[in-house]
Parts: C-alpha cells; sequence; structure tokens
C-alpha cells in the first residue's frame, strides 16, 4: 500500500479536493463579518467589511443599506449616511415596492426633519428680549 493510500484513508477526500469559493460565498462571508463587527459595536470595522463586499458586487442593497444605517444610527454621520441613501434608492432602481429603496427613504425623511431642526436658536434677539445693541462697549459679566 502505498504512503497516499494510507494517509488518503485516514483522511476524508474532501480534505483533498480543492473547495472553490464563489464570489457569493465571498460576498456572504463580508456580509457575516461586518455583522460581528457591528454587534461588538466596532464600527468603522464594519464599514471595512461592507467596503469590501461592496468592492465584489456593487448592487448588493443589504450591504449598501448597512452602511447607510451605520452612518446614521452608529456614527451619526449625516451627510455619508444621505449620500448612501442615495445610492441604495438609485441600485434599487427608484422601484418604491422594494423594501431597501422604501427604508431608504425612510432614513432620508429622519435625517431631513433632523437637518430642518437648528441645533440653537439663530433668531436675532428683539426689543422684548431685553438684548438690543445700543452701541458703544460691550459690557463684560463678571460673576
Amino acid at each position: 500500500m502505498s504512503f497516499q493510500r494510507i494517509v488518503r484513508s485516514l483522511w476524508p477526500t474532501r480534505a483533498f479536493a480543492q473547495t472553490e469559493v464563489t464570489l457569493e460565498d465571498e460576498v456572504a462571508l463580508y456580509r457575516h463579518r461586518a455583522a460581528v463587527a457591528l454587534r461588538e459595536e466596532r464600527y468603522n470595522d464594519a464599514l471595512v467589511f461592507l467596503a469590501k463586499a461592496l468592492r465584489l458586487n456593487p448592487y448588493d442593497l443589504s450591504a449598501r443599506m448597512a452602511v447607510a444605517e451605520t452612518y446614521h444610527h452608529h456614527l451619526h454621520e449625516p451627510t455619508k449616511a444621505l449620500l448612501t441613501y442615495e445610492k441604495v434608492i438609485a441600485a434599487a432602481g427608484y422601484d418604491d415596492s422594494n423594501p431597501y429603496c422604501s427604508s431608504a427613504r425612510e432614513g432620508i425623511r429622519e435625517l431631513s426633519t433632523l437637518m430642518d431642526e437648528p441645533a440653537f436658536d439663530l433668531t436675532e434677539p428683539t426689543e422684548a428680549d431685553g438684548a438690543v445693541d445700543e452701541g458703544g462697549t460691550p459690557e463684560i459679566a463678571t460673576g
């Protein structure tokens, strides 16, 4: 009996067979790694894995939506989230029956309401507020 036959009898034949990894398998692997990173709150790492998945399949709506939601809900970067939501809608063919398209539109609506509200009051003070500029030098409050 040859050495190869002995080794093959001890190891399953599938261990010697070359397994071919498909594009979908690789995309699924990156999506899985991104999901693990998101659960562990490693948001930048998740974005790296999602970018790798999108490099392999630019029309992967699941991965692109995960990028938008990460920017929106976890990293609080509304501009990047808005741009990514728009990419999701375009990749979905502007089809509102597509769940990713409708979710992206909802994300845009949510961001729009957040962006419409100023972080602080930008109105000019009025006489009623008691803060009228009467000229002269500004007073420095001491306390």
